[in-house]
This record gives C-alpha cells, sequence and structure tokens, in this order.
C-alpha cells in the first residue's frame, strides 16, 4: 500500500491509511502490528505514525471506536431498511450479509482478538451490545432474542475463525428458520 499523499497535506486521509495497514496487517494476529511494519505498508514514517497515534494502545482503541460506529450505522440502517425494531434481527442480518465483506471480516478479527483477551474492551463490547442489539428479557421473545443472538454470535466467531465453512445459503435458511419461530 503505496502513500499517495504527501505529509500534513491530509491528516484524515494519514490517518485512514494507517487504520487500514493496521487492518490487514492484523487480522491475523494483532501481535503483528508494529509502527514499522504500518511504515513499511504505508509509506509513511513512524514518526508520521506517531503524529497520530501515540501507541500501539491508542491506534487499537480508534480502530475499536470505529469498528463500532460502524457497527452502529449498519445496526441502525438494518433495523430502519427491514422495518423490524428487534436488534437481535437486525444484528444477525448484519452477520450474515456482512459475511463476504473483506474490510468487515479483517477488522472483525481484530475486535474479536481484544474483546476475548481485553478486559476493557469485552466491557466496552457488551455496553455497545446491550445499547443497539438489547439484552433481552425473561418473555417468550426474550428467549428468540437470545437464540438469535447465540445463533448471530456462533456465526460472527465461525466467520472470523475460520471454522465451520457455513454456505451463503445456510446462512440464509437460519435466518428464515429463526424468523419463523
Amino acid at each position: 500500500m503505496e502513500n499517495p499523499y504527501k505529509r500534513k497535506k491530509e491528516p484524515e486521509v494519514s490517518k485512514q491509511l494507517i487504520l487500514a495497514a493496521a487492518v490487514e496487517i492484523g487480522a491475523s494476529d494483532w501481535h503483528r502490528v508494529t509502527f514499522q511494519s504500518i511504515a513499511n505498508k504505508t509509506g509513511l514514517s513512524k514518526g508520521g505514525i506517531i503524529h497520530h497515534f501515540r501507541n500501539k494502545e491508542d491506534l487499537l482503541k480508534e480502530l475499536m471506536n470505529q469498528s463500532l460506529a460502524e457497527l452502529t450505522e449498519w445496526i441502525i440502517e438494518e433495523k430502519k431498511s427491514s422495518g423490524n425494531e428487534e436488534g437481535s434481527l437486525a444484528y444477525l442480518r448484519f452477520i450474515i450479509d456482512k459475511s463476504n465483506d473483506l474490510h468487515y471480516r479483517r477488522t472483525m478479527k481484530i475486535v474479536m482478538q481484544v474483546v476475548l483477551i481485553n478486559e476493557e474492551y469485552r466491557k466496552t463490547w457488551d455496553e455497545w451490545s446491550n445499547l443497539y442489539i438489547g439484552n433481552g428479557d425473561d418473555t417468550g421473545q426474550g428467549i428468540k432474542h437470545l437464540i438469535m443472538m447465540l445463533v448471530a454470535d456462533g456465526l460472527w466467531y465461525s466467520d472470523n475463525l475460520g471454522i465451520y465453512n457455513i454456505s451463503d445459503k445456510n446462512k440464509q435458511q437460519i435466518l428464515e428458520t429463526l424468523i419463523n419461530l
């Protein structure tokens, strides 16, 4: 990824270039992300990267914040377009629709890594989930919500871990079955 931008002329573009490189490098293992590896991929200097992110933790926080902002936007749009305000159904549709999107998959692999190993990010994910997807209740609808959440999370983990190669057709059948519960 060669840097077509000049220093300080477009700082937001450089910042997004850094984040995109971090996602590409870190999708398989976040520990592979270094400022040097980002510099090599983008053509930016390490100093230019540090200008935007003091350290790798700042980079990760920004990546997590942007990922949740994108997820929020997609979930809200899915709720609107489906005419269904049920967060778990929107989340499930989103997981199924985005499963072939390379940027989404790479970003979610990083989110999954940090959520699994870092309590702060796990709490952030949980708060986001409760706010935008919901957490169900003890009514029959709550059970349906929980089932959809578990299925969506199972598909999310399956896609991001590369296990259970579930076809798009089977994913659609799962969705239809759950809608008819």
